[in-house]
């Protein structure tokens, strides 16, 4: 039995193609989180399908529905495909260039139907329209793509070349053929063209699938990472919290203590800060906060722990830093405070720390020794007078 895939059979085919894709890309967009985009990629898929139904209608209804506008569908899929990649990369999708090429296209499409019939420049004006719309696709594709979403964004680019490279042979194979009355009277060239344009359709749609769930992913990494980061600092300063200090404190324990390094600790707190905050309001007293933690950061290293210790309360891991460094960076830190002033309606607020230091001592101390000492140390720093700092 010989079967001979015809033009028209898969005319039939590609409406079914575009039937099952829309029915597919639908389902997702409803029953998934989808991106801005989505929506016109499934779209695309309806006026595809109807161009080609009534494409296979020629004969049946007039030239102009059969020819004119089943071609205009035809072309409007690829268009909605651009916009949707426009607007899925969050870039303006509205393209004027594009509906200036479907005014000119209809245009040529009537001239070459009613003035001069050329079944041979038509479908070369369709190619070259194509071309055009799907290079600009692949463009919108590689362009300034975030590392994490390459290789969906590329195999959907790819999908795109493929398809712009048959448009280019349907055009080169156009040039050498007779001229032809009717599209489903082609050679066997033309037919496998023809079918490369059923199979790469499937293609770009699971390339659009790829980047919707490269991107998802993407955003529930960073979400995580986000989420994380709110769990470890502290929501009003941004330094630490608590629990994050201890545990980045017990890495840096086991690291000293593996390597014979020294490990100093501070713990600061805000000299009279109830009265402050009875002054300046706890708006007064958060703005203050806020400032503190930021100078404490300026004059800090990379590598040191600032933490939120609680309410006006702040502890600092100083790693590799002897008693001599602990000394100088505390006093820089009083210092530092001791000349801020912040401004807050109209007025300008100022405010002392009084600092406890230890370093740990590497004879088996536990860490809950070491914030023991330096809580005793700033103890006996606030009993001294406050605003200076004291080693234990």
């Amino acid at each position: 039995m010989n079967f001979s895939l015809d033009n028209r059979t898969q005319a039939v085919v590609q409406i079914a193609v575009s039937i099952m894709l829309c029915v597919v890309m639908w389902t997702a967009w409803r029953t998934q989180k989808t991106f801005p985009g989505f929506g016109r990629w499934t779209v695309s898929k309806i006026p595809h399908a109807i161009g080609w139904l009534l494409l296979s209608l020629r004969g049946s209804i007039p030239d102009w529905a059969s020819i004119i506008v089943a071609n205009a569908l035809i072309l409007t899929s690829p268009i909605l495909l651009y916009e949707g990649i426009r607007q899925f990369r969050g870039k303006p999708h509205q393209d004027m260039l594009h509906y200036g090429v479907m005014v000119l296209f209809i245009g040529l499409f009537s001239f070459f139907t009613f003035a001069r019939p050329s079944m041979n420049a038509r479908l070369a004006i369709l190619s070259i329209c194509l071309i055009l719309v799907f290079t600009r696709c692949i463009v919108n594709l590689i362009v300034a793509v975030p590392r994490e979403l390459r290789s969906s964004h590329w195999f959907t680019a790819a999908m795109f070349s493929v398809f712009d490279l048959v448009m280019i042979l349907r055009l080169i194979t156009m040039i050498s053929l007779p001229a032809l009355p009717n599209p489903f009277n082609a050679d066997i060239w033309q037919q496998a063209l023809f079918l490369a344009t059923i199979v790469l359709p499937i293609g770009g749609t699971f390339g659009f699938f790829m980047m919707t769930n490269d991107r998802l992913t993407m955003e529930l990494r960073a979400a995580e990472k986000e989420m994380h980061q709110m769990a470890m600092t502290d929501f009003l300063t941004g330094a630490f919290n608590r629990r994050a200090f201890t545990e980045m404190g017990m890495i840096e324990y086991e690291r000293s203590r593996r390597y014979g390094r020294p490990l100093a600790f501070l713990f600061i707190d805000l000299d009279h800060f109830k009265i402050f905050n009875d002054k300046y309001g706890h708006l007064g007293g958060d703005v203050m906060l806020q400032k503190v933690v930021a100078a404490l950061h300026e004059n800090l290293r990379a590598v040191d722990i600032l933490a939120r210790w609680g309410g006006e309360e702040f502890a600092i891991f100083l790693p590799e830093t002897s008693q001599a460094g602990c000394l100088q960076v505390a006093e820089k830190l009083r210092n530092t405070i001791s000349d801020l002033s912040v401004s807050f309606e109209g007025e300008h607020m100022k405010v002392t720390v009084s600092i406890g230091c230890t370093i740990w001592r590497q004879n088996g101390e536990s860490l809950d020794a070491v914030f023991s000492r330096a809580d005793g140390a700033l103890y006996q720093a606030k009993q001294q007078g406050r605003n200076r700092v004291l080693l234990i």
